[in-house]
């Protein structure tokens, strides 16, 4: 017989308590355009500082969070606390995408459009330059679709997150609104040239055919970097180029990155 143990279970109550308690934060991992090597923007990513334990590890408390349905309201935390932070920077004079995280219960929840539009009218943030990123399993709800489909005519952009080949049809995401395809990070690892031509190639072209933008997550050296620009890829994260930030150490990296590329954020 299972049961619960009382440090699991005070893991749970201490997880439960954790927005109330101000124990969450967010980090930003900056976003480049690799044909211009611009900044493209950011990835919002949600942090839990333990009182005892210290900073865990998402894998271990975001599948509690869903599990539970705490997820809608972390979630909601996270997206508005990142459209402010999005805000900020854009009256500093930058200029560039925040991508938040999207859990498919977030999606299906009926106040989730009402959240948004809230949360943009409060921060006063483009929604141009919000983008929320989701699974292509979550787009498989009907509701959610709907309500990705009022978000996007309101000018959000939207991105499928892990994605890799074979999966989805590329003639099903010819009728859903979507702007974004992000790379799962393994195949990104795994990419090698095959008959001249890679998959990722095979990616970019059928994005193009949709006017999609193509995304690689978890660049971590310049032979992969090299390689994406090769395929054509638009834009890339690792830590080839930065590990995520907290607000300080962003506000620090936005201010070299422009003093160094010469270019405007």
């Amino acid at each position: 017989m299972n049961r619960e143990s009382p440090l699991d279970a005070t893991f749970a109550l201490d997880l439960e308590n954790a927005l109330a308690a101000d124990e969450f934060y967010l980090v930003y991992q900056p976003e480049i355009d690799l044909h211009t090597n611009g900044f493209a923007g950011v990835e919002v990513l949600i942090r839990w500082r333990h009182a005892t334990r210290g900073v865990v590890n998402p894998d271990q408390f975001i599948p509690l969070l869903e599990a539970s349905g705490a997820i809608v309201s972390v979630g909601r935390w996270a997206l508005e606390t990142a459209c402010y932070q999005g805000a900020e920077w854009h009256a500093k004079g930058y200029r560039f995408a925040v991508a938040v995280n999207t859990s498919s219960q977030q999606l299906r929840d009926p106040n989730f459009v009402t959240d948004v539009n809230r949360v943009l009218r409060a921060s006063r943030l483009d929604p141009a330059h919000l983008t929320l990123e989701f699974s292509y399993a979550a787009l498989e709800d009907s509701t959610v679709q709907e309500n990705l489909s009022r978000i996007h005519d309101r000018g959000v952009r939207l991105a499928i997150d892990d994605f890799a080949p074979g999966r989805p049809d590329w003639s099903a995401l010819a009728t859903l609104p979507i702007d974004i395809v992000k790379l799962e990070r393994a195949f990104v690892a795994e990419n090698s040239p095959t008959n001249g031509a890679s998959l990722i190639q095979q990616v970019v072209r059928d994005a193009r055919a949709l006017n999609l933008r193509v995304m690689a997550s978890g660049v971590e050296d310049a032979s992969q970097l090299d390689q994406l620009r090769h395929e054509q890829v638009d834009v890339g994260q690792g830590f080839h180029f930065a590990r995520p930030y907290e607000v300080a150490e962003i506000d620090r990296f936005l201010e070299d990155f422009a003093l160094f590329s010469g270019r405007p954020l």
